[in-house]
């Protein structure tokens, strides 16, 4: 069956939607990890870490993100996919349609990779980015209750980040600066989310 791309124009963020789900779903988000947002581009960070090596987050990352990706962060709960070269692509499939969530423009593994694009709604905004996956191997402080005689072991800590650039907007308009900072305060909520799905299943898995 001939794949075909599906427009989710329902989907498209607007200014009363933003309000309402900040205050109901999301009514303490913080906004340390916003480096900047306006209604031109935005960045933002977001940090976690997991007990497992680095290797192990790594492959978890690359080969079983369909599996830690959040499915409600998807456009149909399909299968999702990150090819682990340049120029792959982070993709979700189903049996009748597909997407290319983003592009994989570098790949050092077990340290970085690097994907281009508009993730979700951004997309069909023409907001597009670059969103940087790091890793790294840190010291830290045995988990508590660990049966071991080291006091510092191994940590893993994933640093996400994405620069975005492009005009902001909402049903032809133009947002405000106050509208596209609500806006990147719900895209920095929901990333910390799938950093943080990551790192949960490379601690159980």
């Amino acid at each position: 069956m001939t794949k075909k791309f599906k427009t989710h124009a329902s989907l498209m963020l607007t200014s009363s939607f933003l309000g309402t789900v900040l205050s109901a779903a999301f009514p303490s988000i913080s906004m340390a990890d916003v480096n900047y947002a306006d209604n031109s581009g935005f960045s933002i960070t977001n940090e976690s870490e997991s007990y497992a090596p680095v290797e192990v987050v790594y492959s978890h990352f690359i080969q079983h993100v369909d599996m830690w990706w959040p499915k409600d962060h998807t456009w149909w709960k399909g299968a999702l996919r990150i090819d682990e070269q340049a120029g792959g692509c982070f993709c979700e499939t189903t049996s009748t349609a597909s997407a290319a969530h983003m592009q994989v423009s570098y790949v050092e593994p077990n340290k970085k990779v690097v994907m281009t694009g508009g993730l979700g709604p951004l997309q069909e905004m023409g907001i597009t980015g670059a969103l940087t996956w790091v890793f790294s191997t840190i010291d830290s402080s045995t988990p508590s209750g660990a049966d071991t005689q080291d006091s510092r072991i191994p940590k893993t800590k994933v640093s996400l980040t994405y620069h975005a650039s492009g005009n902001i907007h909402f049903n032809g308009q133009k947002a405000s600066n106050e509208d596209a900072a609500n806006l990147v305060r719900v895209v920095d909520n929901v990333q910390a989310q799938q950093l943080k799905a990551l790192t949960a299943f490379s601690d159980n898995n």
